[in-house]
């Protein structure tokens, strides 16, 4: 396993670090402008409402329950991505190939 493959296991505690953990997950609402996307404090009809929160769903985070399956869509397709906190087959065989891709030269 590489060690950037490793890495994506371990987390910090830190949220804004674990929300990148496979096998979490996390919801963000508000502004995206200091992340380069379009919604600005303008948008909002007070500014003081302007602001940008993130949940973390994670089982060290979110003991009382469990998230039980997160999927992703694009155009007509759909995959399963997380499955009771843990990373599903398809991202494992994603990172997987990944993985392997980098360590063996072109």
């Amino acid at each position: 396993m590489s060690l950037d493959l490793a890495r994506r296991f371990c987390r910090s505690h830190k949220d804004i670090q674990d929300e990148k953990v496979l096998g979490t997950c996390h919801l963000a609402t508000g502004r995206d402008d200091h992340l380069g996307g379009d919604i600005i404090p303008e948008m909002f009809k007070k500014h003081e409402n302007s602001t940008h929160d993130d949940i973390l769903f994670a089982p060290h985070k979110t003991p009382n329950f469990n998230v039980k399956e997160v999927r992703m869509s694009w155009g007509d397709r759909s995959e399963v991505v997380i499955e009771n906190f843990r990373p599903s087959a398809y991202v494992m065989k994603a990172l997987c190939e990944k993985s392997l891709g980098e360590l063996v030269p072109a």
